[in-house]
């Protein structure tokens, strides 16, 4: 298994986030439509793909929050290569890179059902926050925060 560092214009990144969204859809609804223009891609991303002979088997990305700061988004692991420590790996790599690029924080937005999500991030050290943006009111997600050690 290897990791390459891409962008979000990358096919195969497009295709593990179209799994991702999907899969997302069939657990939630279409309630999960409301949060479809905060997903887009607007803005550049750094992401890193996981790759098993060349086939991308898992990714995550960030893009810039604020001056100091990276958002993590678009963390999937492909079914039959869970449990192996991929998002782990994967993630603590974007975090190293954000620190190179002179970033100090990362927030994470996920559904607060989203246990393995939670788990993952929690292993990561990253802590429970107060909801921020556009997600201040929202019941449905949590926000989660590191400040990066230097």
């Amino acid at each position: 298994m290897k990791t390459i560092i891409t962008d979000e214009k990358d096919e195969r990144f497009l295709k593990l986030v179209g799994e991702l969204d999907k899969g997302y859809y069939e657990r939630i609804g279409d309630e999960l439509s409301r949060y479809d223009s905060y997903n887009e891609f607007k803005n550049p991303h750094i992401v890193i793909l996981a790759l098993d002979n060349d086939i991308a088997v898992a990714c995550a990305s960030y893009r810039v929050f604020d001056n100091d700061s990276v958002e993590f988004k678009r963390a999937y692991v492909k079914k039959e290569y869970r449990k192996r420590k991929i998002a782990y790996n994967i993630i603590s790599q974007l975090e190293k890179l954000a620190v190179k690029n002179g970033f100090k924080y990362s927030y994470i937005v996920t559904g607060k059902n989203n246990e393995a999500a939670i788990k993952l991030y929690e292993k990561l050290n990253y802590e429970l926050i107060d909801n921020f943006g556009q997600f201040k009111y929202d019941d449905v997600v949590i926000c989660m925060k590191k400040e990066f050690e230097f």
